[in-house]
């Protein structure tokens, strides 16, 4: 078993991770392309080498996830390195030439019952409830265990997050937080993977998302970057000749669109502002609203777009993906714009995660690529103000009823012409033939 060798070039927070043998309850604190997965593997190799056989366990937040995330990492390291080893796929149990002790493998969407280990890691932890962690710890209970650790890695979530409280406010006994930065680990990783990050958050998320800490990103404002300073523009207005975006959120009291330019961002001397890939840098600005109060329906908006003076021909709406299958009265809402005339809809098949919408939004706000006219847009100020944020889900609060349509819709009209990742998102045209 001497002979065994896993090749492992470690950064500096991977180093320290591993090292660390005497530390109870140890957490690897890491921005994205960090290599907290890679890490976890590779302390798990060690925690069943160092255990004489010990049995261990790794808990994971779905099986879903840990099939398309951790085993493939964990089967690559193996067979890259010619270890033969043994996986049980129905029972999920790995077995290392180097040890007899089984690593069982559990998932976090369940209670976590009935087996003892002597040791465990646990990947994306601070994705985990924190009774799913405390379960964990009370699973490690083989006596005698040389090395009896519960070794966690994860990216921050916030300090409103169990694991900023357990292991930075008020630290459990034994306990010791790692934190990592994404461009520690630069030579696994694309040449641009972190010029990426950078155009993709705010500076609070990068603090989280490539630096790995731990900051406060939940607050009670859902859009906490919203400054007015920076993204009100009461002079904004309509621009003759240039396409009109709608995002529109179906909703029958009220019904709310906001028509927005998408502009270039140039200099004072009139030279457009490149971004990172040498593209054109742009910007939503929005300039109008149509509110439609008590009794609203598709047919309505569609009447106050051809009162507004609006053309099918240079106006694209983003909906409610919703409207897709339902309908406000009649046949699916998106299938009335498009009866009406209205046949340049882009739409994605699903609205987008809470926490994804709110980062993208923020980062473009954040870097003033987001403005509105105050006066125009009263509703949609509202909501950058006003609207708050579940501190444990991320969603938005939505006990007024008067709030949160007009930035559901700028949700979907940003996160198709403006995602997060620079990556385009599943979405799709409407049009007549």
């Amino acid at each position: 078993m001497s002979k065994i060798h896993l090749n492992y070039k470690r950064n500096v927070h991977q180093a320290a991770f591993h090292d660390d043998r005497n530390t109870k309850l140890l957490h690897l604190s890491t921005g994205f392309g960090g290599g907290k997965s890679y890490a976890l593997a590779m302390k798990a190799f060690d925690l069943s080498r160092i255990n004489k056989g010990i049995p261990g366990g790794c808990v994971v937040t779905s099986i879903a996830d840990y099939k398309k995330d951790l085993l493939p990492l964990i089967e690559e390291i193996l067979e890259t390195n010619r270890i033969k080893y043994k996986y049980h796929k129905t029972d999920k149990w790995f077995r290392f030439p180097w040890s007899k002790g089984r690593m069982y493998v559990a998932t976090a969407e369940r209670k976590i019952r009935g087996p003892n280990w002597g040791w465990a890691v646990i990947n994306e932890a601070t994705l985990l409830t924190h009774e799913r962690y405390k379960e964990t710890l009370g699973r490690v209970r083989i006596k005698h265990t040389p090395f009896p650790q519960i070794a966690s890695s994860g990216t921050p979530e916030g300090k409103a997050n169990w694991a900023y409280d357990v292991f930075i406010e008020t630290p459990m006994k034994n306990s010791r937080i790692i934190f990592g930065d994404t461009r520690d680990n630069l030579e696994n990783l694309a040449d641009d993977y972190v010029t990426t990050l950078e155009n993709s958050y705010d500076p609070i998320m990068l603090d989280a998302y490539l630096r790995g800490l731990f900051v406060n990103m939940n607050g009670k404002r859902f859009y906490y970057a919203y400054d007015s300073v920076q993204n009100d523009n009461k002079k904004l207005e309509y621009i003759e000749g240039l396409e009109v975006r709608v995002s529109l959120d179906y909703n029958v009291s009220p019904m709310i669109a906001t028509l927005w330019h998408i502009i270039n961002v140039t200099t004072p001397a009139g030279i457009p502002l490149l971004n990172h890939l040498g593209q054109p840098t742009r910007k939503a600005i929005a300039f109008d609203q149509i509110v439609i109060e008590d009794g609203a329906d598709t047919h309505k908006i569609c009447d106050a777009f051809e009162a507004m003076g609006l053309n099918p021909d240079t106006t694209t709406i983003y909906p409610d993906p919703a409207g897709r299958a339902r309908s406000t009265q009649g046949p699916p809402d998106n299938t009335i714009l498009k009866n009406r005339g209205w046949y340049k809809i882009k739409v994605r098949n699903s609205a987008p995660q809470f926490r994804k919408r709110q980062l993208a939004v923020n980062n473009l706000l954040a870097k003033g690529l987001i403005e509105i006219n105050p006066i125009t847009c009263k509703t949609l100020k509202r909501d950058l103000e006003g609207v708050e944020q579940d501190g444990a889900t991320f969603e938005k609060i939505k006990d007024n009823p008067m709030m949160t349509h007009a930035s559901d819709g700028m949700d979907y009209f940003i996160d198709i012409e403006f995602p997060l990742s620079g990556h385009k998102p599943d979405s799709r045209s409407i049009k007549v033939r």
